[in-house]
């Protein structure tokens, strides 16, 4: 949407980056690399540029806190998210050895919806150049993702079962998890301009808008007017942005939104992409949602962390069997040693 925070976007693709650059293999690399590599798994390397990486988004965060990390807790940090990434790798390898490939159709599907999360394709591709990555190697790690998660459904979705007092004893202790927040219901013309625009096109952009607000002033309908003028995403369903949530749109345009009436229309918005007219068609107020409609929800969020459990330990039982070196600092620790590191 291209309303949308920006800021909003890049941190959808960061969640998700998160998941699927966990473990980032050098798979059809160099594996002679020994520099940029922090460890091998069965002989597969372990880029130490993504670990590194890692390591300096969690510095950064708590930097953001005022709360530096010392080095005694980057350590202790390198420490749990190298573990984390080792018992990735044993997860995908085992999945492989299984015959597990991952539904093309589906990576793809994937990768458009991050694709669509963000306000340009400009910003994917930075988002991704930021990261170090590829859309290629983006393609990749969401395959290995796939592969992992479908080894832990054959493996453990069929054992796992959820009493109804569990699901229950959730929804009571997290209320706040089911809380929803003010929503409005928003319908939106954009008069786009471009900043490399002169002075005269500009003014040009915005009598066209001044005209259409005043067109809806004497009863001229929205949707009519928003498709016949509209630059917007939403000018062929009239308008129409849907029921939005604080945080959603850029925060100049979300105190117009969020200040006006049922029905009302707004006055002229300018922005620095162009100039908005806004009209609430509904409100709805906070609320909690009831149990019987999250019931699913919940039963889904409690089956994956059974998952998640079973999963770390299927993944320290293949750990106990694998061939782990792990090399940081020029230096060859041992599985033991790393072990005793974090205890």
């Amino acid at each position: 949407m291209m309303l949308m925070n920006r800021r909003m976007h890049i941190c959808c693709l960061a969640v998700v980056l998160g998941l699927v650059i966990a473990v980032s293999s050098a798979r059809g690399e160099d594996t002679s690399k020994a520099a940029d590599t922090a460890v091998l798994v069965n002989g597969t390397p372990i880029s130490k540029r993504e670990l590194d990486g890692e390591i300096l988004k969690l510095q950064k965060t708590y930097l953001g806190l005022g709360k530096p990390l010392t080095c005694k807790q980057v350590a202790s940090f390198q420490s749990e998210l190298l573990e984390s990434f080792i018992q990735r790798e044993l997860l995908y390898q085992e999945g492989k050895k299984s015959g597990i490939e991952a539904d093309q159709a589906v990576v793809s599907k994937e990768l458009e919806s991050l694709r669509k999360q963000f306000f340009s394709d400009a910003d994917y591709k930075n988002e991704l150049t930021r990261r170090g990555l590829t859309e290629e190697a983006l393609r990749s790690r969401i395959e290995d993702n796939l592969i992992i998660q479908q080894l832990v459904d054959r493996r453990f979705a069929s054992k796992i079962t959820i009493a109804d007092n569990d699901m229950v004893a959730f929804y009571e202790s997290r209320v706040e998890l089911f809380k929803q927040p003010l929503q409005v219901a928003v319908s939106h013309i954009l008069i786009q301009i471009d900043p490399k625009w002169d002075a005269s096109r500009k003014q040009a952009a915005k009598k066209k808008a001044e005209q259409i607000l005043q067109d809806l002033k004497k009863g001229g309908d929205f949707r009519s007017l928003a498709r016949e003028h509209s630059d917007g995403p939403t000018r062929t369903s009239g308008g129409d942005l849907g029921y939005i949530k604080k945080g959603q749109l850029d925060k100049q345009l979300e105190d117009v939104v969020f200040s006006m009436k049922t029905g009302e229309l707004s006055e002229l918005v300018e922005t620095g992409y162009g100039y908005h007219i806004f009209k609430v068609t509904d409100r709805k107020p906070e609320t909690v949602l009831p149990y019987d409609s999250v019931k699913a929800q919940i039963r889904q969020q409690l089956i994956q962390e059974k998952e998640k459990q079973e999963a770390e330990q299927f993944a320290k039982s293949l750990r106990e069997k694998a061939s782990v070196e792990i090399l940081l600092n020029d230096d060859v620790v041992s599985a033991k040693q790393l072990r005793e590191i974090r205890k």
